[in-house]
């Protein structure tokens, strides 16, 4: 089965201004930083040194004749002073300097290209707070850069994709327009054969260009919708009967339920959600590898809320699993084949996501290998957006 999928969401604008002071005052003051931690980084080795070497005096002292009393209170007192020092210029390092180390470093490898780079923090404190402020643009700028790429590798996919829908038509054409020039198509059934493959591809490429056109539209956020009030039941009701005699004259079978209030009313694209119907209906009937294809819709209310939901169910083939989070990409196929005959440009799951999303909405599939494939999508009321 072959399904197509896309959103490709506006495309992100970061912009990060970088302001960076060369001057020779600055540069000092980082050398005087820089200097005053290496300082911290030997003070306890240095106070240690002068604890030695006050026992080495004090043990010269009371061989002279001097109170031992005041000596040892003398003593006391200078130590319980160097342990208070030793203890702040711990507190100091593990509270101030150790995390000031850590965010330079997590700055430097931010500004490296290393986005999501994160450091550990256990304080709550002020440097605490600014450590998690930088974790989180951290975080945000790697998010930033994943949307960009994916939008960037979305967009050559994209451009592969016309390439070779495009190309495989026009080159059909050409062949065919070439053979009717050079007398090939020497009887009228040969001719009438040609004419209708070049017509055939005529229109495919037709339907492609439209196709593109609109996506294009969409993706730039140009496409003006027109939401007009329509009364729910009877809009869908006909839609969905329009779909059935249509496809019930081919010998396929449609069942249609609709669960709405007969009064109930939104405010719509009318002809935009027709769209997302008719390709959820299309895609259904080209990619069943059934003899005779069998289509369950339904429309409900959400409850609590001025919206809808829609379904549409096939018996066909089915998608796998690992498969359905791609159906919406754009020229996307289940069977990676791209088939011409098949019909359809492989925008048209694309075009329904964007086209739900712009109804506030969202759609969704669920599928079984073998037993068909669901398609379930919400529409809310516009109103507000008139």
């Amino acid at each position: 089965m072959c399904v197509m999928k896309s959103k490709m969401n506006k495309k992100p604008e970061v912009f990060i201004s970088t302001y960076v002071d060369d001057s020779t005052v600055n540069e000092q003051q980082n050398k005087s930083f820089q200097k005053y931690v290496e300082f911290l980084k030997y003070f306890p080795l240095i106070v240690i040194s002068v604890i030695i070497l006050f026992l080495v005096a004090l043990f010269f002292f009371l061989t002279k004749p001097i109170s031992v009393y005041i000596l040892f209170i003398i003593f006391i007192f200078l130590l319980i002073r160097e342990i208070t020092s030793l203890y702040f210029v711990y507190r100091m390092r593990k509270n101030i300097i150790g995390p000031l180390e850590s965010l330079q470093r997590g700055v430097d490898e931010v500004a490296g290209g290393n986005y999501g780079f994160t450091i550990d923090v256990e304080d709550n404190n002020s440097l605490g707070t600014l450590i998690k402020s930088f974790n989180a643009m951290s975080y945000q700028l790697k998010m930033v850069r994943d949307t960009n790429d994916k939008y960037e590798m979305n967009r050559k996919k994209l451009l592969a994709g016309i390439s070779h829908d495009l190309k495989t038509p026009i080159t059909s054409i050409l062949g065919y327009v070439e053979g009717i020039s050079e007398g090939v198509a020497n009887s009228p059934e040969k001719m009438k054969m040609y004419m209708d493959i070049i017509y055939k591809n005529a229109k495919y490429t037709n339907t492609l260009i439209d196709d593109l056109f609109l996506f294009s539209k969409l993706d730039i956020n140009q496409m003006k919708y027109q939401m007009q009030k329509i009364n729910v039941k009877d809009y869908f009701d006909d839609i969905f009967i329009e779909k059935k005699i249509d496809l019930e004259e081919r010998g396929n079978i449609v069942k249609y339920f609709s669960e709405v209030d007969e009064n109930m009313e939104m405010y719509i694209d009318p002809k935009m959600v027709y769209r997302i119907i008719s390709n959820l209906i299309s895609n259904a009937i080209k990619y069943n590898d059934k003899e005779q294809v069998v289509l369950k819709c339904r429309l409900e209310k959400i409850q609590g809320k001025n919206g809808i939901m829609v379904t549409v169910k096939d018996n066909g083939m089915g998608i796998e699993e690992k498969e359905l989070d791609n159906i919406f990409d754009v020229f996307y196929r289940v069977d990676k084949a791209r088939n011409k005959d098949i019909g359809g440009s492989g925008l048209g799951l694309s075009i329904s996501r964007q086209l739900v999303e712009a109804h506030d909405g969202k759609i969704s599939a669920t599928s079984t290998l073998g037993k068909g494939t669901k398609f379930t999508f919400t529409l809310y009321d516009q109103k507000s957006k008139l």
